[in-house]
């Protein structure tokens, strides 16, 4: 017998990165899209797509957690 997994056409992972830049524009002031970019220093840049929130940080996971921390995505033990 044959599984079948079903997945959703929202699922950002199967948009196109074009796809997913008009949704974050479309979507402007949200916070739909967040990025952890290392700077020339060995810092990161963290910000999200609601322009309302950006830091620096030293280590690349604080800064994943900071931004989930941001979205309340955050899951603590």
């Amino acid at each position: 017998m044959e599984s079948e997994t079903l997945v959703s056409d929202d699922n950002v992972m199967y948009d196109s990165p074009l796809e997913f830049m008009h949704e974050v524009a479309e979507k402007k002031g949200e916070c739909v899209a967040q990025s952890v970019i290392p700077l020339g220093d060995g810092s990161y840049r963290c910000a999200c797509s609601c322009e309302e929130w950006e830091v620096v940080t030293d280590d690349r996971w604080k800064g994943l957690e900071l931004a989930r921390e941001h979205t309340g995505s955050l899951v603590t033990a």
